[in-house]
């Protein structure tokens, strides 16, 4: 599997591939394939059999389907007696079998991302879409037990591939309306079983980029009396995927197919391709509420990470009550035209983070 991955590392950098509008993706790509050679890379698959034994991946798949028939009784698509179980033995012998990883990122921040959002659950803020309930379940792959005291941060587009909270060139048409609104990014903390559960759509496309979601799992940080946090350390920076197929139901209906802009598929998004190597699956596994894409959706991701990794993103803006402000000095600021993290070469040495190894230890 290794050696695969190298040959497409290497087929990705000899193409020049490019993401977002202006970017080159090559130190993305490298970074990624340091994270899938490494000695001591651990996923959520060689935590199987203690989490198993545990019974934790059958409370897991328990509840998951325990809240999937509450969403249905909740939108009038079931009764509440007629909740009707899988064994859970099967979703014990399959589980691992995809699952997000650890050590580095696992893909990029990108060049959208804001600090400082609220913690809150429902994140639509008036937006329209697929509406999907999304549990992120997050395991810490050095003790193989679920973290119960982070907070995960989720952002993404709205349905015509636009992100909220800044203004950019490559950002939807450019406009600055999209300044001045938080909508479709939040912050929650995990609880006792290691989720955290939004409510947010599936995200729209935007010129070089599949449809996708991006996340940030922090760990120590403090709530502040404004429903913001603040300090601790990010462990985890990366992006969840939708299944094409599926994905193309949704392209399908309102409002996303008003998107005009260029549609990239996950076949031939670089990143996407990356983040399906060395046995991880970074596609969300969802489920219809009721019979159809706009009765609403439930999705699912298991995410492993090592909390004592230290990620060091860069947010282009920062949230207030006056919309998005730049950050000071973000090596984002100018995307894609003049930012320091545009184009090839320009972003610094891999982050500096703990060895995984001592860690592990």
């Amino acid at each position: 599997m290794v050696q695969l991955t190298q040959a497409l590392a290497a087929i990705l950098l000899a193409t020049g591939a490019v993401a977002h509008p202006g970017k080159s993706i090559n130190k993305d790509i490298l970074r990624r394939q340091a994270h899938l050679d490494h000695p001591e890379r651990r996923s959520v698959q060689s935590c199987k059999r203690g989490l198993v034994d545990s019974g934790w991946v059958r409370e897991q798949h328990m509840r998951r389907e325990a809240r999937l028939h509450e969403l249905r009784v909740a939108a009038g698509f079931a009764k509440p007696h007629e909740l009707v179980r899988r064994d859970p033995a099967e979703a014990e012998a399959s589980f691992g079998e995809a699952a997000a990883c650890t050590l580095d990122p696992e893909s990029t921040e990108g060049p959208y991302w804001v600090t400082g959002e609220l913690i809150r659950s429902d994140v639509l803020t008036g937006e329209k879409g697929a509406i999907t309930h999304l549990d992120i379940n997050v395991i810490d792959t050095t003790t193989c037990s679920p973290v119960t005291d982070a907070y995960v941060e989720l952002w993404g587009t709205n349905a015509t591939g636009v992100y909220t909270g800044v203004q950019a060139r490559g950002n939807g048409d450019g406009s600055a309306s999209a300044v001045t609104t938080n909508a479709l990014r939040g912050i929650q903390p995990t609880g006792s079983n290691g989720t955290a559960s939004f409510i947010t759509v599936i995200p729209g496309h935007y010129v070089g980029r599949t449809n996708h979601l991006h996340t940030i799992i922090h760990h120590g940080a403090t709530k502040l009396p404004n429903n913001t946090i603040q300090g601790g350390t990010i462990s985890h920076v990366g992006q969840f995927y939708v299944d094409q197929t599926f994905l193309a139901q949704v392209e399908a209906t309102s409002p996303y197919n008003i998107n005009t802009q260029a549609i990239t598929k996950n076949a031939n998004d670089m990143l996407f391709n990356m983040a399906k190597q060395g046995g991880d699956d970074p596609v969300m596994k969802i489920s219809l509420i009721g019979s159809k894409i706009e009765d609403g959706l439930y999705a699912t991701i298991d995410v492993g990470v090592n909390p004592k990794a230290r990620q060091m993103p860069q947010p282009v803006n920062m949230w207030t009550e006056k919309g998005g402000i730049p950050v000071p000095n973000s090596p984002w600021t100018g995307y894609p035209d003049s930012c320091r993290y545009c184009g090839f070469g320009t972003r610094p040495p891999k982050e500096k983070r703990v060895d995984e190894a001592r860690d592990a230890e």
